[in-house]
């Protein structure tokens, strides 16, 4: 048998634990996981450093002003507290607006993280609308969308729901600009990329200019991070957090203060120690639960008979049929077939 995601190399029978089987099979340590990153990702320092990134506006101010000075109050952040000893009146925790948005026939979503910042030297009372959502994969068959249009999705409903919170009636002068920047913790191309998305204008018929402020409102951010140290500031900040799983607590945090000058408060602390023992506990569960179902399945007889069992017991347990196409490497007919007698009670 072969083990791979982390595994060792064994010969005989190949089995992969995908992301959706972790999540199925670990699904409450993978969800604390995923709350942790969220709060703390809320901490201002490391919002100061994301939106200094990739908010134009703030290129110029430094990471200090900007955690001080521009993020405004104490925005929200997350769905539900991960804690109930941790509430939003954290003064170091973003914790302000609402993070939840619903609409009549829209249905409810919850951001992970929403604030306001006052963008710096404009001369102008102008009001950024930030949210930051934190993706642990962006892949479609995972996730079973594309990424993408779920980040235009958020970004226009961050606009439409400023109706009667931000402006009244027709006041649509107030709109305020907003900035969605997704952090993907997987890239496609196994590379570390930021890409920015924006209305732009173009001139189809002779040239008339309209002011950017009239149409430069909606903003998508999406920061993927490679498999490979980059050494951009801010994605190699956001590797050594959330994907360098080999990093320890007291590295990540040597770090943080040695290279990026962020002292971490107490609950950064708690919020860090915890992720890192949740992502060891995630992984060593999934690759001893795999190991030994790998083990199990090499006594079968036959490589092919041995794959046909692990189908039909991860059929069994509820995984779809591309997921178990996907752990066994068995084709998606085979698969398909096999749930067809499973249905039958043929197997």
């Amino acid at each position: 048998m072969r083990m791979e995601k982390g595994g060792e190399s064994m010969t005989g029978q190949r089995f992969i634990i995908t992301e959706n089987m972790m999540d199925s099979l670990y699904g409450s340590n993978n969800a604390k996981y995923d709350q942790h990153v969220k709060h703390l990702l809320a901490s201002r320092k490391l919002l100061a450093e994301i939106v200094k990134k990739v908010v134009p506006e703030f290129q110029d101010a430094s990471t200090e002003d900007i955690a001080n000075r521009y993020i405004e109050g104490a925005p929200l952040v997350g769905s539900m507290p991960v804690d109930p000893s941790l509430t939003n009146a954290v003064p170091s925790k973003i914790s302000g607006d609402r993070n939840e948005d619903g609409a009549p026939k829209e249905g409810y979503i919850t951001y992970d993280i929403l604030f306001h910042a006052r963008a710096p030297g404009t001369g102008l009372p102008i009001t950024l609308i930030i949210n930051v959502e934190a993706q642990r994969t962006q892949k479609e068959s995972t996730l079973k969308y594309h990424l993408m249009k779920r980040a235009v999705f958020y970004a226009c409903r961050l606009i439409s729901s400023q109706k009667e919170r931000e402006f009244e009636g027709k006041d649509y002068n107030s709109i305020k600009k907003i900035y969605s920047i997704w952090i993907c913790m997987d890239s496609p191309t196994g590379d570390s990329y930021i890409n920015h998305y924006r209305m732009e204008e173009k001139h189809l018929l002779h040239r008339y200019e309209e002011s950017p402020e009239n149409y430069d409102l909606v903003n998508i951010v999406l920061i993927s991070l490679g498999k490979k140290a980059d050494k951009d500031r801010l994605v190699h900040l956001l590797q050594v957090l959330f994907t360098e799983s080999q990093q320890t607590f007291d590295s990540k945090r040597d770090i943080l203060q040695k290279e990026y000058h962020i002292e971490m408060t107490p609950e950064m602390e708690q919020e860090m120690s915890t992720m890192c023992n949740l992502s060891l506990n995630i992984s060593e569960e999934a690759l001893n639960r795999g190991l030994a179902q790998g083990r199990e399945e090499g006594r079968a007889e036959g490589r092919l008979e041995g794959l046909n069992e692990t189908a039909v017991r991860l059929l069994s347990m509820g995984f779809s049929v591309e997921d178990v196409s996907k752990g066994t490497s068995l084709p998606i007919e085979t698969v398909e077939e096999i749930k067809r007698k499973i249905k039958e009670n043929k197997v």
